[in-house]
Parts: C-alpha cells; structure tokens; sequence
C-alpha cells in the first residue's frame, strides 16, 4: 500500500482532515496534500511529524506490517512465568 493509500485511510478512521493534521503537526497542509496525490515527501522529519501525531508507525503509514514481532507472537494471551531454582544432579 503506498503512502497515499495509507494516510487517506488513516484520516478517514481517525475522523481527521488535512487541516486538522496540518495545525497539530505543523506540515504544511500543502505538504500533505501532495502526498496524497501520490508524490513523495521531501523530508523526513515532516514525515516522523506526521507519524507521532497519528500514533503510527513509519511501517504503518507506508502500509507494511511488521513482520514476526515479539508482541505479536506473544499477544494470543496472559501468560505467568514461574522461576525457580532447579536442583543440579
């Protein structure tokens, strides 16, 4: 998914417009706009801006998910790890 994708999702699921992102980030509304329209973003610090705010990850804003992470495996449930000392033989 490319970053357009991502972010227009995004905004639509947080109920957020451009403007709001723009005056909470302090990108430029120009800026996103852009990058809705599929260009590419000229800085990354207006990109990390962006990420912050919406509480995202740079993978998630560009549409990846992260593979085999350790919260993902372990996620299934609450686990209790027990230790205690073993006896030598």
């Amino acid at each position: 998914m490319s970053l357009a994708k991502s972010l227009r999702r995004i905004l639509e699921i947080r109920k957020m417009t451009v403007a709001q992102l723009s005056r909470s980030t302090g990108v430029p509304a120009k800026t996103i706009y852009h990058w809705l329209s599929g260009q590419q973003p000229r800085k990354i610090e207006h990109v990390f801006k962006v990420c912050d705010t919406l509480n995202v990850s740079i993978e998630e804003m560009y549409g990846r998910k992260r593979r085999n992470s350790l919260e993902d495996e372990f996620s299934a449930g609450v686990y209790e790890v027990i230790l205690r000392p073993i006896s030598k033989p």
